[in-house]
């Protein structure tokens, strides 16, 4: 059955690697990719060769079509020659198909070292109501949580590999100890060699959360150096630049990336603010209700009302959904 699953996978790697993937071959990616460590490195590769052949010269694009004419030359005298060939052409189709971009890339790659690779910037928003996940050049995995933007070059250095974070985002960084992995955020970096995190950095809370789940990391800020152990997370109060570090709940920090948020006797103003970026509505609420203390659970694929006749349970309150924006009043 697994076999059967990933039958095409060639087919879904070029579209991917062509920026032509659907959200089925995306999904599909993922889960070949969680199979084994190696198809990650594997797709990654074969972007990167992709790339690369991309910025040919012109001398380089005929070379490309004069080869890809040769071979379909040589297949139609073949087929010429032999009968009852039909079913093996389609086979040969699409090896043709799904290894060109591999084939080719790897034949000017080796015979034409004198393509050079160019770096680009690129950026991903996930606007509020959204979650993405991103998979870069190293293969680290990225889940970009609301209302946030990753900033990342299209592949990295010899030196070290260098993100911009706005927002909240949690990575899967791959090890690699001496290239060395940072996520730069306006207030200050986090080192990582090789492991599982979470940053996050919303300007209208005024603190930088760093949260470990696996590995290590180093928190810089100015000239000051903090380690992190498995289980801990590090505040940093962008007012006061002081650095708080102590225990932390993962069910907390981390399981917003499945679309699930748990908060434990937290203020109702911070939870109105992630529900304001998970389903892209304004809450208007009395002042009075913003330091009360509630926990609960926030789905992000559960309607928006269930939420709130929870709340209703709990605190005094009537409220009003219209289009995206929500009126709170209290009883």
């Amino acid at each position: 059955m697994e076999n059967q699953k990933f039958s095409n996978i060639e087919l879904v790697i070029q579209r991917f690697v062509q920026g032509q993937a659907s959200v089925e071959d995306e999904k599909l990616l993922y889960s070949w990719i969680k199979e084994n460590p190696e198809n990650r490195k594997r797709l990654f590769q074969e972007k990167d060769i992709w790339e690369s052949a991309k910025l040919g010269t012109k001398q380089l694009n005929d070379l490309e079509l004069d080869q890809w004419l040769s071979l379909q030359d040589r297949i139609a005298s073949r087929k010429l020659r032999f009968s009852g060939v039909t079913e093996i052409m389609k086979i040969a189709a699409i090896v043709i198909i799904s290894l060109g971009v591999g084939w080719i890339g790897r034949y000017l790659y080796s015979q034409h070292p004198f393509i050079k690779k160019t770096v680009e910037m690129k950026t991903v928003e996930a606007t509020k109501g959204q979650l993405k996940e991103v998979f870069l050049a190293d293969g680290t995995h990225v889940w970009i949580n609301s209302d946030s933007e990753l900033s990342f070059p299209s592949r990295f250095d010899a030196n070290n590999r260098r993100v911009e974070l706005a927002g909240e985002a949690y990575f899967e960084v791959k090890a690699n100890e001496e290239k060395p992995f940072y996520v730069k955020t306006k207030s200050h970096t986090v080192k990582v060699v090789g492991t599982r995190f979470n940053v996050c950095e919303y300007p209208e809370n005024h603190t930088i959360e760093t949260t470990l789940e696996e590995g290590k990391v180093k928190i810089i800020t100015g000239n000051i150096v903090h380690d992190l152990l498995p289980g801990e997370q590090s505040s940093f109060n962008t007012e006061t630049s002081k650095v708080r570090i102590g225990e932390a709940d993962l069910e907390i920090f981390t399981t917003w990336k499945e679309g699930r948020y748990e908060f434990r006797n937290e203020p109702l103003g911070k939870i109105f603010q992630i529900v304001e970026r998970w389903w892209d509505v304004e809450i208007d609420y009395p002042e009075e209700l913003k330091n009360e203390r509630i926990s609960g659970v926030l789905r992000r694929y559960k309607p928006l009302e269930q939420h709130f006749e929870l709340i209703k349970q709990l605190l005094p309150i009537h409220y009003e959904i219209n289009s995206d924006e929500v009126r709170i009043t209290v009883q």
